[in-house]
Order: structure tokens, then sequence, then C-alpha cells
């Protein structure tokens, strides 16, 4: 996605982030379902983290474009 668009990029991580949400409900259930280890602390801490690093590329690549350093 190099040659994105800025709007590009921001419907991209609008995609992640709505379906973060659900995947993680979904798992959750599946987790208090099947009881103890409760792995879904794992996936929502390295979700989250490739999350908020899709969202600091955009951040960030917006600032870029607006002709900031």
């Amino acid at each position: 996605m190099k040659n994105a668009s800025p709007e590009q990029r921001q419907l991209g991580l609008r995609i992640h982030a709505i379906v973060f949400i659900p995947a993680i409900v979904v798992l959750l259930i599946v987790n208090l379902w099947i009881g103890s280890p409760y792995w879904i602390v794992w996936v929502v801490l390295g979700w989250g983290i490739g999350l908020l690093a899709h969202w600091l590329s955009v951040r960030s690549y917006g600032d870029r474009s607006a002709g900031t350093p």
C-alpha cells in the first residue's frame, strides 16, 4: 500500500478496527466457554499491537503528506 491515497489508508485502518471488535468478541466467548487457561489476553495484546502500529503508520503518513517533516 505504498501508493495508496490517505483515504485508502484510512479505510484500511477502519476495516482493520471494525474486524478486530467482532473477532475478539467471538474469541472471548470461545475462550470463556472452553475455560482456563485464558489465552484471549495474548490474542488481544498481539492484535492490539498490530492495530496500534497500523494506526501510527496511517497517522505518520498523513503528517508527511501534509508537508510536515
